[in-house]
């Protein structure tokens, strides 16, 4: 294993945190070494601040970093995966107070990556980051990690939700099961 691949992979399971949508993504924000992403820290330091940050954005044109994640967003929808800070009271909570229209850990289905297009934006990532030179030290490789992250093409984000619609309705017609690819 590469020292690229290595420190990613050290990422990886360090866990970070960003949002997107089909016309922007949030600062990506990447937790201190040996910190827990505990439901405390997870809503103090990513939900109440870079993910915040992105909904309240004033800009509708710029670079992805610069949008508002949402132009409506009475019209969209808020969604996370399993994880344990994200299915947390404290969470669950936090985002039924300040984000309409969130859908709670009992509607969205578990274990689901196939209806997850940020688990697909993670794999164009990674694969971006296994492109550059090997990062010679963890500093470095945030750097990259987050160049990469700001350089995400509006219409790679369009064709990532795009299919949504489509994929949630397949999911609906197998009452629930894996879609597949």
């Amino acid at each position: 294993m590469s020292r690229q691949s290595s420190l990613l992979s050290f990422l990886l399971i360090l866990w970070f945190g960003g949002a997107m949508s089909a016309r922007a993504v949030s600062e990506l924000h990447i937790p201190p070494p040996k910190c827990t992403v505990n439901p405390k820290y997870y809503v103090d330091e990513i939900l109440a601040g870079p993910c915040q940050d992105s909904f309240t954005r004033k800009r509708y044109t710029g670079t992805i970093l610069q949008r508002r994640l949402c132009q409506n967003m009475s019209n969209s929808v808020f969604q996370q995966d399993g994880a344990p800070a994200h299915t947390s009271k404290l969470s669950q909570q936090w985002c039924q107070l300040n984000l309409p229209n969130y859908w709670a850990k009992e509607v969205w289905p578990g274990n689901s990556p196939d209806l997850s297009p940020i688990e697909n934006l993670w794999a164009y990532v990674k694969n971006e980051l296994s492109e550059l030179p090997a990062a010679s030290n963890l500093d470095l490789l945030k750097n990259q990690l987050k160049n990469v992250w700001a350089d995400i093409s509006p219409d790679l984000l369009k064709r990532l939700m795009g299919g949504m619609p489509a994929r949630m309705r397949k999911c609906v017609d197998l009452n629930g099961g894996n879609i597949g690819k």
